[in-house]
């Protein structure tokens, strides 16, 4: 169909071409998308049926516009836009609806079928706020913005999205964090920077931020979702004073509380949450790290005495990477409990290692660990013990006891049962970790952004410098990790509160999503920081821009408070036995049971149309989105069962088989954790009150489950799920929701609320224009 006569097209057809423009501008239109167009223009009441095919000739994927058409596009719109007054602001939709109007007119009720069907075809297309932008910036000359009352949101609304119900307190820790006393400063002594570090810490315990975790009868406040979200703030300072201020009331703290009893409770509780009995959390040992069951340090009961007698009986016994070694009197240490020559396994006995004076006491041995890789500011320390005698009180009696007779006992009779229980009492850590974690993403994403809106690079045909956020490498860069930051956010703050009021019942299934999530998070947390770094080129490098710091001393969060690889192992096994209380009893048998019983007949059914369907308004459905995640936990939780049954009937022992799919559960764990974040971002979205906070908010949770299946596009193809047509529609549609996301993704970090100081860099701080 010949183009010559452009410029002497009709209104109705130029009504049509702002969209088209756009469209192929923005993206390769994908065929489903102009199966839907076709049919969209069909109903277009003002247009011609010679029109109409025109219009669906320039809309054929496999015969898309010339450059040469193109031009004449991009001349022709051009031309219609001097029509509009310079103080006008407009949409693609109203730019269509005012060209044909001032061309041609409209009669009685055809404006507004026209503007039913132009913004019908608006939707079809998937257009971006952001491609209208980028097209009416370039016709008209005067740069006026698009005008589009919600394209803007309040970040005081978003704030308090994230930040409640705790917004006071989370408010309260940023004011304290501003202080001079808690300035972000380098110090490369050690020494000085753990001295620096405890008179911080000092400095929240006299603050009263200590107390939130532990009852009014101690001193306390008996606000646990505070006291978490005291620990969530923290990440925004020094990660050092987060990981002291963890070590000190988290860990120390909660062994005493949580395993303790009354009698600890009112002798330890008030002095450890104001800083004036400074401990520390001796579980981990050169030898045994993950395994927490195999621990070799022992705590020999002697009845003629009525102490318990702690030992290291090998090097590797030793207590490895201990905070607060260096400046603890007490550590909470975690041993094998042998009464009357039986062991009962691990129990945690209070055991003095510091006189009043400092001095290291008799048959303790501590040694300095040193330089770190980062959290110079945390004294970690290793810990040794040399028949060390304690009285038989300070051991944590909670789960298990020794009465007075010198008799075990215990309300739980199973070993492992106890052991697991006992662990799970302390499963807030792994939650605060990951908010720690998700914090620092947040850090690292605001100055990104905050300098990629800022730093030009390269001069385009109008001789201006281009920003570069503009270009859509570092929008792919970027935008997913922003999308993924506010996911994991609101899956933790879920957990947090389900922690918070938490039955028995549902214990298990805590410390599961308690060790998905802090896996996800903290790696996702690696991923950003660097991401960021690289984002900020030589000028991110720098040590005065904070990604040195961040980098250091937030890549141990993979792996303390468990490695995440294990961690992620527990996932698939917690999930594997439905959380059932016979998996911590039998171990490796009770999922090889279930598997057998339960995992074969529980697959979820393929539905063909899923595999094919690359329409915009399909992809952006949270009924695919669900789907795609549902279905991916389910057949893999199916596949796993078939390897397992597969190595059980040739006989192979069934720790064996568990080891041969090992890689596979890891898979499951995944998928598990993915699902379990999407639907918590869905429902903080679906809560979510404001207009224009709701559609920002929308297209980015669209990018985080669009992105997941991308990133697992392969396993998808494998299993026959989607077609190779729809990923790469996936692919073209996220290139369009980062172009929406592109004029809030300041708003979105603005909304974290993180203060100058705290940002703390100059990148991010300054102006560079």
């Amino acid at each position: 169909m010949s183009t010559q006569n452009i410029d002497k097209l009709s209104s109705n057809i130029l009504s049509i071409l702002p969209m088209l423009y756009v469209g192929w501008s923005d993206s390769v239109l994908s065929p489903s998308e102009m199966k839907i167009i076709h049919g969209k223009i069909q109903d277009i009441p003002f247009l011609t049926e010679e029109e109409k095919k025109y219009l669906i000739h320039w809309s054929d994927p496999q015969n898309p516009p010339s450059d040469r058409e193109f031009r004449q596009w991009n001349n022709a719109l051009k031309k219609a836009a001097k029509e509009f007054s310079e103080n006008e602001k407009i949409s693609l939709v109203k730019m269509g609806l005012e060209i044909a109007d001032n061309n041609v007119g409209f009669k009685n009720g055809e404006r507004a079928q026209a503007n039913d069907a132009l913004h019908d075809l608006h939707g079809a297309l998937g257009l971006s706020a952001e491609s209208e932008k980028l097209l009416l910036n370039r016709l008209f000359p005067n740069g006026r913005a698009l005008a589009d009352e919600n394209s803007k949101f309040d970040t005081a609304i978003l704030k308090e999205v994230l930040d409640a119900p705790y917004t006071e307190t989370k408010d309260r820790v940023r004011k304290l964090l501003r202080d001079p006393h808690f300035a972000l400063k380098p110090e490369f002594d050690k020494d000085k920077y753990r001295i620096r570090i405890l008179d911080q810490l000092k400095a929240l315990c006299e603050q009263g931020l200590a107390g939130y975790a532990f009852p009014k009868e101690y001193g306390g406040h008996d606000r646990q979702g505070d006291h978490i979200a005291v620990f969530e703030m923290l990440g925004y300072g020094d990660p050092s004073l987060a990981i002291k201020f963890g070590v000190q009331i988290g860990l120390f703290g909660g062994a005493v509380y949580m395993l303790g009893t009354e009698k600890h409770h009112k002798k330890y509780v008030e002095k450890l949450h104001k800083g004036e009995l400074l401990g520390c959390f001796a579980m981990t040992e050169t030898g045994h790290g993950s395994d927490v069951k195999g621990l070799e340090t022992t705590a020999t009961y002697d009845h003629g005495t009525k102490e318990i007698v702690i030992h290291s009986p090998e090097y590797s016994s030793g207590k490895e990477y201990i905070g607060n070694a260096m400046h603890c009197s007490m550590a909470a240490v975690f041993a094998q409990l042998i009464v009357d020559g039986e062991n009962h396994g691990v129990h945690t006995v209070l055991v003095p290692v510091r006189d009043e004076n400092g001095q290291v006491l008799k048959g303790v041995k501590i040694e300095d660990c040193g330089y770190k890789l980062g959290l110079n500011g945390v004294d970690n320390g290793r810990l040794w013990f040399d028949n060390v005698r304690v009285p038989a009180e300070n051991l944590l009696n909670r789960y298990g006891n020794i009465t007075e007779e010198g008799v075990y006992e215990s309300q739980i009779a199973n070993p492992s049962k106890r052991f697991f229980t006992m662990l799970g009492a302390l499963v807030v850590g792994r939650i605060c970790v990951g908010l720690l974690g998700i914090n620092a993403s947040k850090t690292a994403l605001t100055i990104a952004l905050k300098y990629a809106y800022k730093r030009k690079q390269f001069t385009a045909k109008n001789g201006e410098e281009v920003r570069i956020i503009d270009y859509p490498t570092h929008q792919k860069r970027l935008f997913p990790l922003l999308a993924k930051t506010y996911a994991y956010n609101f899956a933790l703050r879920d957990l947090a509160e389900k922690y918070k009021h938490a039955t028995e019942e549902e214990t298990r299934e805590i410390e599961t999503l308690a060790a998905g999530l802090k896996a996800k998070a903290t790696w996702q947390t690696t991923q950003t920081i660097q991401e960021c770094r690289e984002a900020c080129g030589g000028k991110g490098y720098l040590f005065e821009n904070r990604f040195a710091t961040l980098k250091a001393d937030t890549d141990i969060y993979t792996t303390f408070e468990g490695d995440n690889t294990v961690l992620m192992q527990l996932v698939a096994k917690g999930l594997l036995t439905e959380f059932k209380q016979s998996f911590h009893n039998d171990g490796y048998r009770a999922v090889i049971k279930y598997l057998y019983r339960k995992a074969k007949h529980d697959v979820y059914e393929l539905n063909p149309i899923f595999g094919r369907n690359a329409d915009a308004e399909h992809l952006l459905d949270p009924k695919f989105h669900f789907h795609a995640f549902n279905y991916r936990k389910r057949k893999t939780l199916h596949t796993l069962s078939e390897r397992m049954q597969k190595y059980l009937k040739r006989g192979t022992d069934a720790f064996e088989a568990f080891l041969r799919v090992q890689n596979h559960t890891i898979d499951l764990a995944n998928a598990f954790i993915d699902q379990v974040t999407l639907q918590s971002f869905y429902n903080h979205v679906d809560k979510i009150e404001d207009p224009a906070t709701k559609k920002a908010m929308t297209t980015l949770v669209q990018v985080y489950a669009l992105e997941t299946i991308h990133d697992n596009k392969g396993w998808y193809l494998e299993s026959d799920y989607m077609e190779g047509n729809k990923t790469k529609a996936i692919r073209r549609m996220l290139s369009k929701l980062y172009q929406d996301i592109k004029p809030h993704a300041l708003s979105f970090v603005d909304a974290f609320a993180i203060p100058d100081e705290l940002v703390a860099a100059p990148i991010a701080l300054k102006d560079w224009s």
